[in-house]
């Protein structure tokens, strides 16, 4: 093989790799039996341990070159919960993908950059580019999973911002209807928000099957892990029996607010805090320039 093929191939393995990168950032397309399935889907059993996971789009189908074991095996070593993915409306063969994209490119990256360098005679230690080439796959393996945490801890907190408003209206609605089904219908109607669309599907879901909607809104919030949500649904399941709860809504919203504002104070502190650090270390590192060069001319006059 020649120079120029072997630089030829290095190039394309290089492509490869940035493209696969690129790839992997970018939402998969949405699948029509995925949302077909989640427009029909059947609730089940409420419970703690209960999951549903919300099959927006399917990434599997991008590994079937794959053994299936292997597939499998890299689905349940996500180090993410079921939890955390359906409030972002993954699937676990979506995130499998997406480590499996970021880890090979990471991989393959170093190394085509490598054997580039050695076709120009640029001179490098052999374990340089493999190590380089670990290090880049060990960060591409675990930050897809550290991204969906966060990216779940803040869907869950807008989530919970939403039903403080969804508590409100169904409150103004329920004190001016006299039906709770209608009254939850009326407010998630208002906002065309992601948590007021996934509350709307569900009552509207349970009101196609003839269910009451605190049901499905009690199955959502174990599906999401919001326990607000399954609180708003016990307390809906109270007034249906024709308890007054306009107060206990409030009551409800004004909780939510006030850990709303909890959060963001404590978040402000830990955004202080970390600036601070760097300001230490700044001054720190100011104090020893103005006086290791003082203490230099100091002990060798003595000296």
């Amino acid at each position: 093989m020649t120079g120029l093929q072997t630089a030829t191939l290095a190039g394309m393995l290089l492509a490869l790799g940035l493209v696969l990168a690129v790839r992997s950032l970018g939402p998969a397309p949405p699948s029509l039996t995925a949302a077909l399935e989640q427009l029909s889907a059947s609730p089940t059993a409420g419970g703690p341990g209960t999951t549903r996971t919300v099959p927006w789009n399917s990434a599997g189908n991008r590994w079937t070159w794959l053994p299936s074991a292997v597939v499998r095996a890299v689905e349940e070593r996500l180090g993410v919960s079921d939890t955390h993915l359906a409030i972002l409306g993954r699937t676990r063969s979506e995130l499998a993908a997406r480590k499996l994209t970021l880890t090979l490119a990471g991989l393959l990256t170093p190394a085509v950059l490598g054997l580039v360098l050695a076709l120009l005679d640029v001179p490098m230690p052999f374990l340089l580019p493999g190590a380089v080439a670990l290090g880049l796959g060990a960060v591409g393996w675990l930050f897809p999973s550290a991204e969906a945490r966060e990216a779940a801890g803040q869907a869950r907190a807008e989530f919970r911002s939403n039903l403080e408003s969804f508590l409100t209206l169904v409150a103004g609605e329920r004190r001016a209807r006299g039906s709770v089904e209608q009254a939850l219908e009326e407010a998630a109607e208002i906002s065309g928000s992601p948590p007021f669309v996934r509350m709307r599907r569900a009552i509207r879901r349970a009101a196609l099957s003839g269910r009451k909607p605190w049901s499905d809104l009690r199955d959502l919030g174990d599906e999401l892990a919001v326990p607000e949500l399954r609180s708003l649904a016990d307390i809906a399941a109270v007034a249906a029996d024709g308890a007054s709860v306009y107060n206990t809504l409030l009551a409800s919203a004004r909780t939510l607010r006030h850990a709303e504002l909890s959060d963001a104070r404590s978040q402000a502190n830990e955004v202080s805090e970390r600036m601070s650090r760097p300001l230490a270390l700044l001054v720190t590192g100011l104090t020893f320039f103005v006086l290791v060069p003082f203490l230099v001319r100091m002990f060798t006059g003595t000296a």
